[in-house]
C-alpha cells in the first residue's frame, strides 16, 4: 500500500488543515478566508487524484464514506502493491496535472 500512501497523506493532511479552521469558526473565532478557501480546494484536488488512482485501478470500485474507502484499500492491498510502479507513475502525472 505504500504507492497509494502519499495519496492518502496529501488528503488527511488537506483536510486537517481545513478542519482546523472550522474548529476555529466553531468557537466564534477569526480566520482567514481566503487560506480556508485554499485549503479545501487542495482537500478536493486531493480527493479527485485519490478517487482517480482507486479507480483505475478498481474501475467498479465504489464506496461511500471513508471507512468504506479504507476497507477497499485494504482488501486490494496486494494489488496496489502489486502494480506499485505504475500507481507510481500514475501519482506522478496526476499530480503535475498532466
Amino acid at each position: 500500500m505504500s504507492s497509494i500512501s502519499p495519496s492518502i497523506a496529501s488528503l488527511d493532511e488537506s483536510l486537517a488543515k481545513a478542519y482546523e479552521s472550522l474548529r476555529k469558526l466553531e468557537v466564534a473565532d477569526s480566520i482567514d478566508v481566503d487560506k480556508t478557501i485554499d485549503e479545501l480546494k487542495t482537500a478536493a484536488k486531493s480527493a479527485r487524484k485519490l478517487r482517480a488512482m482507486v479507480s483505475s485501478e478498481l474501475p467498479n470500485a465504489s464506496w461511500e464514506n471513508r471507512e468504506e474507502l479504507d476497507a477497499l484499500i485494504v482488501r486490494n492491498s496486494e494489488k496496489f502493491q502489486r502494480n506499485t510502479g505504475r500507481w507510481y507513475f500514475s501519482f506522478l502525472r496526476l499530480a503535475r496535472g498532466q
